[in-house]
């Protein structure tokens, strides 16, 4: 599994001027599982029916609420959601720095150790599930260029996988965590 301490995650303000619209924030859950001597996250197709991305490939998760109290609990709300996967099946390593995309959201990437059992997801938020090897994202990916969000320079990369094209802030979430 992991090997290496997180620091504390840096949180980006979402109302800091700099941004080129007003952010929103959300946290999606990095789950890893060892199989068979690799490492694997799972992901998910967003429900076509999906208020908020339909149809696209992702890390499980969504906006913060209030109610939440954390980011970390955000991720662990919308996992249980999405997914059926409940926080007993977690341990939570850590938090990586908040990532903004082009769509206004601040990300907060929660990584966690996930203990076997079956995924429940939700047919409404979810089409379908798929693991992905983390080891692809030490690999090169399509470059698809450099965006700029809030005069931030980030590389955009797509990583091909079954059939799916994994791009975007979870393509970007999962080169961290596969460099750590």
């Amino acid at each position: 599994m992991l090997r290496v301490a997180l620091p504390p995650a840096v949180a980006l303000d979402p109302d800091d001027p700099a941004w080129p619209t007003p952010m929103r924030r959300a946290a999606v859950m990095v789950m890893l599982i060892e199989r068979a001597g690799e490492i694997v996250v799972p992901m998910i197709v967003r429900g076509a029916d999906a208020p908020v991305h339909a149809g696209q490939t992702a890390l499980p998760g969504g906006r913060w609420e209030p109610s939440d109290g954390s980011m970390v609990a955000t991720a662990l709300r919308e996992v249980g959601e999405e997914l059926g996967v409940s926080a007993a099946r977690l341990r939570v390593l850590g938090e990586l720095d908040d990532l903004p995309t082009r769509t206004g959201f601040l990300v907060r990437p929660v990584i966690a150790e996930l203990a076997p059992g079956p995924y429940t997801p939700d047919p409404r938020e979810v089409q379908a599930v798929f693991e992905v090897p983390l080891a692809l994202f030490r690999g090169d990916g399509e470059d698809l260029g450099v965006r700029e969000i809030g005069g931030v320079r980030y590389p955009l990369r797509a990583y091909a996988w079954d059939g799916r094209r994994i791009w975007g802030v979870a393509a970007r979430i999962l080169e961290i965590v596969a460099a750590l």
